[in-house]
């Protein structure tokens, strides 16, 4: 039963890591953005607490704006984060089992022949041109 694709394993040592390369480069990409929303929140806190005192000391819900931040918000914000980090891990990852999308020619196996996405069946093409029946 050979079902047309080849065998991840059977991948020279150059395309395993040239598809190492890409998931890796998509995933510290993901990581940077999601650590840089982390680092502004972390440090942008105190900042706030320096530069705008008035803000910060703001009472909310019996609360002042920092300490509703620091002991309600701090960690739903953490968990949504992670929460988003995770899906979109997934994410590339699945987008990257496709194993040939991401080598393509350079593997010498295309993920769809030339031309194929030019074919369009004759009712789409009546469909196009306003044609009814």
């Amino acid at each position: 039963m050979e079902t047309g694709q080849r065998n991840i394993h059977g991948l020279s040592e150059e395309h395993h890591a040239s598809l190492a390369r890409a998931v890796m480069k998509r995933q510290a990409g993901l990581s940077l953005r999601v650590a840089a929303v982390f680092v502004i929140l972390v440090f942008g806190l105190p900042l706030v607490n320096y530069y705008f005192p008035g803000a910060a000391n703001t009472p909310l819900m019996g609360f002042t704006a920092t300490w509703l931040f620091l002991g309600l918000l701090f960690f739903p914000i953490t968990w949504l984060l992670s929460s988003y980090f995770i899906r979109e891990s997934n994410r590339i990852e699945s987008e990257c089992s496709d194993w040939r999308a991401l080598l393509g020619d350079a593997y010498g196996e295309p993920l769809e022949p030339k031309g194929v996405g030019e074919i369009r069946p004759a009712f789409i093409e009546d469909d196009l041109k306003g044609d009814s029946r």
